[in-house]
């Protein structure tokens, strides 16, 4: 799919046929591109989109070069975070002088809410270089959020597992470690792909310095920057904290476990002297003192509750209990 956006005045609007021989697009938005759009592009304004498995490469040389007028840059952005699944996908921008071209087979959240912006007011964007940074301002907006979010849920789940009022109902821990690992992994992707983002920045720099000319464009710049680099260390904070509370979370399942087979512990030691004394009283021996007795019975019931009651006591007495 192909969607086709125009200036105006500062704003995007979106074009019904963004490859008629007559609309002149600023930006190009490719989504899972089939081969012949790739062609099309190519044939219309000289730009080789590249391949799923070329956008999919980690080195940092198929990531970031220059072929021409056209600048290739790819970066890896977080999607579906809210999901169990988050994944963490390439996505691809293309800049030449005349027109921004994106390539993505999943469509993160910036990419669908900055044209929805973009079309009511103006985001400063002027030309293509300016659009670009306008779109990326978005992505880092975006993955701001995410950390957010993510934050805040860690620290709903810290004050679950480390703040537990006596009596309350135990919790679910399966759950905890699921929602855990959740955060744990989304924190991640967003870690890469500020990394990736960063990278881009420092290569956009020079290898769009005629294009971004102006103080504003370059104050911009190098506000993304500075942006980006404060959100890793953010980032990092949230990646130890998940670290620490995954690991309180493991010492409250092992404190649970050392009280439940403490219990069973407890249990076989104070019934142990009353199950000795049945014993003593089931052997079958003749001679016997109380076994003709009258208060034989009662009294071998007494001996049984008064040795475990004293056991009880003792562990109490110790705190043991």
């Amino acid at each position: 799919m192909i969607n086709g956006y125009v200036l105006n005045e500062g704003r995007l609007n979106r074009l019904k046929e963004p490859m008629a021989p007559e609309s002149r697009p600023i930006w190009l938005d490719l989504l899972n591109p089939l081969p012949h759009h790739s062609r099309d592009i190519d044939a219309r304004f000289g730009i080789e989109v590249p391949t799923r498995e070329l956008r999919e490469e980690i080195e940092e040389s198929s990531r970031l070069y220059a072929d021409g007028e056209a600048i290739y840059m790819t970066v890896s952005l977080p999607v579906r975070t809210e999901l169990d699944l988050p994944l963490l996908v390439p996505v691809t921008f293309i800049l030449t002088p005349e027109i921004l071209v994106t390539v993505h087979d999943y469509e993160p959240r910036a990419f669908q809410t900055f044209p929805q912006r973009a079309q009511r007011l103006d985001t400063g964007c002027r030309d293509s270089a300016t659009l670009l940074l306008a779109l990326l301002d978005a992505v880092v907006d975006r993955l701001a959020d995410i950390l957010e979010s993510v934050g805040r849920e860690i620290e709903k789940l810290s004050r679950e597992v480390l703040h537990v009022i006596p009596g309350e109902k135990a919790h679910d821990y399966r759950l905890v470690l699921r929602q855990i690992g959740h955060h744990g992994e989304v924190v991640s992707h967003v870690l890469q792909s500020l990394v990736s983002v960063e990278r881009m920045l420092v290569f956009l720099g020079p290898a769009a310095s005629a294009r971004m000319a102006t103080k504003e464009a370059r104050a911009r710049l190098k506000s993304l920057g500075r942006d980006a680099r404060h959100l890793t260390e953010h980032a990092n904070f949230l990646a130890q904290k998940i670290s620490f509370l995954l690991d309180a979370t493991l010492g409250m399942i092992g404190i649970e476990q050392n009280d439940t087979i403490k219990i069973f512990s407890v249990a076989a030691v104070v019934f142990l002297p009353p199950t000795l004394i049945a014993s003593i009283y089931g052997m079958n021996f003749v001679d016997m003192p109380e076994l003709s007795w009258y208060f034989g019975y009662p009294f071998a019931l007494g001996l049984m509750i008064c040795s475990a009651w004293l056991s009880y006591w003792i562990f109490k007495q110790r705190g043991w209990l």
